[in-house]
């Protein structure tokens, strides 16, 4: 028995935000983005459109490509650090709005490392015969925490920004830069042979101030308010340089123990579905595990960090350009909020 991928679907806004139009936003530039984080746009939702509307366009795309209907999928996995409520999360309105009845259905919060951890539980689903198929989805919609959101939609229409904007903007252009909007699904099946070989998973609560959004929980009280609100602490914080450190160092190490879960070594790899949250990180990564560039391929530079929905996009156009083929030993790894962290090795099925 083996957990394989089926199908896979990407939903991106259609909205393209560019460094130069982030420089009329705030103290910055094309290069100075460029240099630090590889990014060079991203896309940006519309009002209205929330995390489960992308995760209910990618999860159908995926279903079309496995050629499955909604009434086929046995359980679904939502990832995301943006759901649309506090409560309750996006995967129940993922599972209505795509019509697939009254199936198990999670939302899971392991930020970057979402749909790796997604992956490790729709595998233990099918593998206890809890299900046969598992739709896993990896969405976000950072728009409503982008401080610039509103003015670059207003800078289009000619409106202008105020030098109290910019000052803000230029406080969190740090992490502000890195984050686009965006969805990818996959659906996984029961399969006879290869398909998802080893899994493993990490936790370090010790690094829990990495990234984080002080407010709006259940450890101020209240989780909102309008003192909350001025002082921006719903808004992330981060420690950029031991999260590059931390992420560097054990993003191989999850690589190298899960290839010996499976069996395998480096030198098996074709491919490594790395997180896109920064171009030096993933170079970083690559250098560490001794790989050539176009083994860690990288789509940052157009979609920016989607957080939970970098995998499964990435790995969504790697198969439509034909780099997935019968055979393909595939390693997707994540380090993310929490801290969580983590690699799956998967080998494309050659029956």
């Amino acid at each position: 028995m083996a957990t394989v991928i089926v199908g896979t679907g990407t939903a991106l806004p259609p909205a393209v935000v560019t460094n130069d139009q982030l420089a009329e936003l705030m103290d910055t530039s094309d290069e100075w983005i460029r240099s630090r984080t590889g990014v060079g746009e991203r896309r940006l939702a519309e009002p209205g459109v929330s995390t489960a509307d992308l995760a209910t366009e990618a999860g159908h795309a995926a279903l079309v490509d496995a050629g499955l209907d909604p009434e086929d999928v046995d359980a679904l996995i939502v990832a995301t650090m943006t759901p649309d409520f506090y409560a309750p999360g996006s995967a129940p309105l993922v599972q209505d709005r795509m019509g697939l009845g009254t199936v198990r259905s999670y939302g899971i919060r392991q930020q970057c490392s979402g749909f790796v951890y997604g992956l490790d539980l729709a595998d233990s689903l099918i593998g206890s015969d809890k299900a046969d198929t598992v739709l896993v989805i990896g969405a976000e919609v950072h728009a409503g925490i982008q401080p610039w959101a509103n003015q670059w939609r207003e800078r289009r229409n000619g409106g202008s920004i105020t030098p109290e904007e910019r000052e803000r903007n230029n406080k969190h252009r740090h992490w502000s830069v890195l984050f686009g909007d965006g969805a990818g699904a996959a659906v996984l099946r029961r399969g006879t042979d290869d398909g998802i070989l080893a899994v493993e998973l990490f936790t370090d609560g010790s690094y829990f101030g990495l990234i984080q959004v002080p407010a709006m929980g259940s450890s101020t009280q209240p989780f909102v308010d309008v003192a909350t609100i001025a002082a921006d602490e719903h808004m992330p914080q981060m420690n950029g340089p031991m999260l590059y450190r931390q992420a560097v160092r054990k993003m191989p190490e999850a690589v190298h123990a899960a290839l010996k879960g499976a069996g395998l070594g480096v030198d098996d790899v074709d491919v490594v579905v790395a997180h896109q949250a920064n171009a030096r990180i993933v170079d970083g990564v690559r250098k560490r595990l001794g790989l050539d560039v176009d083994q860690v391929p990288m789509n940052l530079d157009r979609f920016g960090n989607t957080t939970a929905g970098t995998l499964p996009i990435l790995f969504d156009e790697l198969r439509r350009d034909g780099r997935v083929s019968p055979g393909t030993v595939v390693v997707f790894v994540a380090f993310g909020a929490g801290a969580h962290w983590g690699a799956a090795v998967y080998r494309e099925p050659t029956g």
